[in-house]
Order: C-alpha cells, then structure tokens, then sequence
C-alpha cells in the first residue's frame, strides 16, 4: 500500500464526487456544515483557513462564501482540478496545492482554522498529520475534523454485526466506480483498527491541544442477541485548539495500538 495508491484511487472518484458535492450545496448539508463551521471558528480578527483532504471543495466553498481567505489541499490532482472548476463556477477565490497532507508546505503558525472532512481515516500515518496540522496551526487557532469510523467493521465484531443488521449502511454515489481498492486499502489502514474519536482526542492533547471538545457524535444501533440494544460511535466532529506557545508539549505516546485504548 502507497501513497501513490491511495491517490489513484480518489482520482478515479473525482468526477462522481464533484457531483455529490454539487448535491450538498445545494441541500441541507451545506446549512448544516456552514453552521458548524461557523461556530467553531476561532476568534481571530481575519482568520486564515486551511482545507486539508479538500477533494472538490465543499468546505472550501463553505468558508471562502463566509468571506474568509481560505487555502485548500488534496492529494489527488483529479479532485483539485474539480475543486477549481466547482471554485470558478460558485464565484469564490480558494488557492489550491497539491501536497501531501501528513508534510504540508507551509510554515509553522500559519492558519488560524484548520478543516477537514473524511479524511483523516484515509492516512497511512495519522499521528504525523496531526502533528503536522499542529505545526501549521497558529497559538489559540483550532482544528475541525469531521469523520467516522469507516472501515471499523473488517476488525471489531459488534461494527461487523450492525453493518449486517443494515444499521451502519448507507446509500454510496459510486458513479460507476469499483469500490475494491478503497476496501482492499483499508483493511491495512491504521485507524481501521481503531476507535474513534477517543483515538483522536487522546492524540490530539498529547500532541499539545490545549482543548478538544466533541461537537457531534453520530451512532448506529446492534441489535444484541440478548434482546437489548447497543449504540456503536459512528460519524463524529471534534474540535482541537493549539495550546498557547509557552506550555510544554507532552511526550507523544505510541497510540496507534488497539491496546492503548
């Protein structure tokens, strides 16, 4: 599994996604994530945003309508080219790069509002992303991501048996494209292993956030043979923001083990 994998993959998506998003913005989603961005947004005077996993940019186009100077990355070239055309047709001004997410090329403490959007399940080194948003991230800036627990069924039981039940499944706009190499990288992927949002609140404070507040957790219900019901974490948003520069930085621990949760 590579990088250059990954990227093939979400370049053959590129197209049907862009239309998927175009459905977004016109829907409920984009008054629903415009809220939310809206609400975590930090108290700068003109906060710089970054989009980070942007694809054809929903949460670019969100955030540059707000008035804001905005910045999107994706690792596909597919989906940024998308993502300028959705840019040019919606009438907001995003830069664009191409990089990837885990080793941006930007300096330390350059934005003030970090974002994205199901990405972070999609990395092979989620621990260095964050470390690295971090780095880019300004004192008393913030960090929204937005994601879920994807592939946790290949691993975990209970996920296994509500994704059976047909609790955990929904509708996917595919377009015609073969879904296996997705499914086939995931199994591989980190953090298909794992729990999520404790993964990442744990990482988070311990790469040195000084808060990190769960905006929304989303759950799917299992159906035990015992007659009860359990709620397994699906979708969650969280928020992270970068404690003050003086404050020490705790030692980051090795968290990418099921055994540490």
């Amino acid at each position: 599994m590579t990088f250059q994998q990954i990227e093939q993959y979400w370049n053959t998506r590129a197209e049907g996604y862009s239309k998927i998003v175009h459905c977004h913005l016109a829907g409920s989603e984009s008054v629903y994530f415009s809220k939310v961005l809206r609400e975590c947004l930090p108290p700068a005077a003109c906060p710089r945003c970054l989009d980070l996993g942007c694809g054809p940019g929903f949460f670019s186009i969100l955030l540059a309508r707000e008035g804001l100077e905005t910045v999107a990355v994706d690792g596909s070239s597919e989906m940024l080219a998308q993502a300028r055309q959705n840019f040019a047709e919606c009438g907001v001004s995003v830069d664009t790069f191409l990089a990837d997410v885990t080793e941006l090329p930007f300096p330390d403490e350059s934005f003030d509002y970090i974002v994205s959007r199901n990405l972070v399940w999609n990395l092979e080194d989620p621990l260095r992303a964050y470390q690295d948003w971090l780095r880019v991230l300004k004192p008393g800036g913030t960090i929204l991501v937005a994601d879920a627990n994807h592939y946790l069924y290949y691993y975990d039981e209970e996920y296994d048996a509500a994704r059976e039940q047909g609790a955990n499944r929904e509708p996917q706009n595919l377009y015609g494209v073969d879904p296996t190499p997705i499914n086939t990288i995931a199994r591989k992927l980190p953090l298909s292993r794992i729990h999520r949002p404790v993964w990442d609140i744990r990482c988070l404070h311990a790469l040195g956030a000084d808060t990190v507040e769960l905006c929304r957790l989303t759950t799917c219900e299992l159906q035990c043979k015992d007659g009860s019901r359990k709620y397994l974490p699906t979708d969650f948003i969280l928020a992270a923001s970068k404690a003050p520069a003086a404050e020490k930085e705790e030692p980051v621990p090795a968290l990418l083990g099921a055994e540490s949760l």
